[in-house]
């Protein structure tokens, strides 16, 4: 392990992560709240390292897959450190555990909060809590490969291990190429919904801040009651359309910008399988919302499910209205939805479309088996047939994603409380879904759980992001022998 390899690596994504306090900054000089200081600081803090890491001169071509292991975590530990770092010095969140789980909450896009009254805060400061959320729905690796060819071909190694998988290994020698390219595609998905919601008649402070947590399904609001607030049709639609749009996988908008072609999108079996989930969802929570009474009309009862549906599948936790009265089947549709997640690939989180439909397929292959033990069936996925290595690799992580799940809801429960908020608290942070049921529904926040609690789910919340096996990778004695 090359430790001064691994120090310039995460020096130089924090530093270029940094870059992105400017953005809280200049709208804290235009305002004149007199934050500008604060949210400076970790950017000269970075600047100074910078130099610092520019002095180490290895002669090395790539970086071995360890040691990019070891970079990504340990960016996605301290970069959140830094921004906790700026709630504390604007007095915004001053106790580091809830500034440190706001923190991992916005760059993981979970949008789970500990903000009791959120709007009581400086604008300045919620414009930079919205854009962690879309930095890291972007997800570092590609961004800092956009900007910083100094990389070279180590890019390759690190973007293996970004847990956005935003680009496809057959590609990576481009990785330039194509993180560039998703990143134009990400920067005209956040213009042309911004423009969009300005229509609807939002001001464009509040469009900017939740678009960039839209298009990142994050989940982050300006509001304590969320897109509710609004009491907008028009916004609620064009937010639910944007969540769907960023549950897609990333490399498909760079075919689609290579080729032009918009069909791409539906004619991939992900996106073909989170649509008919959505569609299904949606008139089944409609019909039900409808005929218990909780909306007078069809388009009522359509306008929330819609919104609910699309906030849980593609994870992003926005809420239009209080959900936590609404019957349980309904509630436990939403809690399964953000546990499958949207494509893989994309900016939202769960075990994934393609890990689920896998799952889906390879239980039919047993039951088929069953029946005619003879017969020989194949697990086929977008028209290829999966090895028995990836099958286990696949199965592999669900196993571990669930026993995770039930383990930190598990501990979470120990501490006292009850069981629906506990394991909804678990499935809503290590599925970036944000807000959960009970204590930490729509109407709630986490900000009663105990120092070690917000640790622990802010452990949790990078365990996902980062698709659990890297970090666990880490954890291992033998990962630090050579």
């Amino acid at each position: 392990m090359r430790y001064q390899l691994v120090f310039k690596y995460v020096v130089i994504l924090l530093f270029f992560l940094s870059l992105s306090f400017l953005i809280p900054a200049g709208y804290s000089l235009f305002t004149g709240d007199g934050l500008t200081e604060e949210f400076l600081f970790p950017l000269i803090l970075m600047g100074a390292l910078f130099l610092v890491a520019l002095q180490i001169k290895e002669k090395v071509s790539d970086i071995s897959v360890k040691e990019a292991i070891l970079v990504v975590v340990l960016v996605w530990f301290l970069f959140p450190a830094l921004s906790a770092f700026v709630y504390m010095e604007t007095g915004s969140i001053p106790h580091f555990a809830d500034a440190y789980f706001e923190s991992v909450s916005g760059f993981t896009t979970t949008g789970a909060s500990v903000l009791t009254n959120i709007e009581a805060l400086p604008d300045s400061v919620l414009l930079w809590r919205s854009t962690t959320h879309w930095i890291g729905g972007i997800g570092f690796v590609v961004f800092s490969l956009s900007i910083l060819p100094a990389l070279g071909a180590g890019g390759a190694q690190l973007i293996r291990f970004e847990s956005s998988k935003a680009v496809e290994e057959r590609v990576l020698p481009r990785v330039k190429e194509i993180a560039k390219a998703i990143l134009f595609v990400y920067v005209a998905l956040t213009v042309c919904e911004i423009f969009l919601l300005k229509l609807c008649g939002m001001d464009l402070y509040n469009a900017v801040n939740h678009t960039f947590a839209t298009v990142a399904t994050g989940g982050f609001s300006t509001k304590n009651e969320s897109v509710a607030a609004f009491h907008s049709f028009a916004v609620e639609m064009v937010i639910s359309v944007f969540m769907l749009l960023g549950a897609i996988n990333l490399s498909l908008y760079y075919r689609a910008f290579k080729k032009r072609s918009l069909r791409l999108f539906f004619s991939y079996y992900e996106v073909r399988s989170l649509l008919v989930i959505v569609v299904v969802s949606t008139l089944f929570v409609t019909l039900l919302l409808y005929d218990r009474g909780f909306y007078t009309s069809l388009l009522e009862s359509f306008r929330y499910a819609f919104f609910q549906i699309s906030t849980a599948a593609s994870t992003t936790g926005f809420a239009s209205t209080d959900y936590s009265s609404w019957p349980s089947s309904i509630l436990a549709l939403l809690m399964a939805l953000s546990l499958i997640g949207a494509s893989s690939g994309s900016t939202a989180g769960g075990i994934k479309q393609f890990r689920f439909l896998v799952m889906v397929k390879t239980m039919m292959r047993e039951v088929k088996k069953t029946a005619h033990p003879r017969l020989v069936y194949r697990v086929n996925l977008g028209g290829k047939v999966l090895e028995i290595d990836t099958l286990n690799a696949i199965w592999a992580f669900i196993s571990v994603y669930f026993s995770l799940t039930f383990l930190f809801g598990f501990i979470i429960a120990i501490s006292g409380y009850d069981l629906i908020t506990a394991f909804s608290a678990s499935i809503a942070c290590i599925t970036s879904l944000g807000p959960g049921l009970g204590k930490v529904g729509p109407a709630g926040n986490f900000a009663f759980f105990s120092d070690f609690d917000k640790l622990l789910l802010s452990f949790e919340m990078l365990l996902g992001r980062l698709e659990v096996f890297p970090l666990l990778t880490v954890l291992l004695p033998a990962f630090w022998k050579d």
